[in-house]
């Protein structure tokens, strides 16, 4: 019997004994199944514990969100989120996030953004992974001028977009064969100081040599190497 089926008896005994579940159980036992895999048995115990009276905590469906975000399942996704609202339980910046990660896998960009602007309406602050999963998102079926125009509300909130935020933009552009937006990213990380690593600069210099941008492939080898001088 391993830890989870060991979790299930337990609480399967405190119900027999009269001992209801209270929240951090239904936590804990919803996030095993969905860290298992196993989100659409998470989700029914999540409403089982709804039925025996025990109210769920913005974690639980967190963890159910992410765990069909994760699976690409964003009609699930969208349902549990719905399903959340009604109950009147306040969605967090991760719920938020797994929102948009989901439909940025979709090709919904606009609809994600969509979602942006209303979890900042609800004084929900975003972070960093918010930002960065629009950004990614537009970096597959946007503009660039989407990607800079979320920059600039990133620095305007007082959020600094770091390697973090600029490398796997590089990576993703160069992914797309997108060699002129990757370059826009590229000067607009020279302006403020924010260096490329070798896992972000390497596939945009293999896309520059293919595309015989010589003179460009070279002054990235040249800040490549500085990055690594200065380590």
């Amino acid at each position: 019997m391993n830890k989870l089926e060991k979790a299930w008896k337990f609480v399967d005994e405190m119900v027999s004994k009269g001992i209801m579940p209270n929240t951090v159980t239904c936590n804990i036992t919803v996030d095993a199944l969905c860290k298992k895999g196993d989100v659409d048995k998470a989700e029914k115990q999540l409403y089982h514990m709804l039925d025996q009276g025990v109210t769920p905590d913005v974690f639980a469906y967190t963890s159910v969100i992410n765990g069909y975000s994760k699976l690409g399942y964003w009609k699930d996704t969208s349902r549990v989120f719905k399903d959340m609202l009604d109950r009147g339980i306040q969605p967090d910046e991760f719920v938020y996030s797994s929102m948009m990660d989901s439909m940025c896998k979709q090709g919904r960009t606009e609809d994600a953004e969509k979602l942006f602007d209303l979890m900042v309406r609800k004084g929900v602050k975003p972070n960093v992974v918010s930002y960065g999963i629009l950004l990614l998102g537009h970096a597959n079926d946007g503009t660039v001028a989407d990607v800079m125009n979320i920059l600039d509300r990133m620095q305007l909130c007082h959020v600094a977009p770091d390697h973090l935020i600029y490398n796997p933009l590089l990576i993703r552009y160069a992914k797309n064969r997108k060699v002129n937006e990757a370059m826009c990213v590229l000067s607009r990380m020279k302006q403020e100081g924010v260096k490329p690593d070798v896992a972000a600069s390497s596939p945009l210099l293999e896309l520059l040599l293919n595309m015989g941008r010589v003179d460009d492939a070279k002054d990235l080898m040249d800040w490549t190497k500085s990055t690594e001088n200065d380590d």
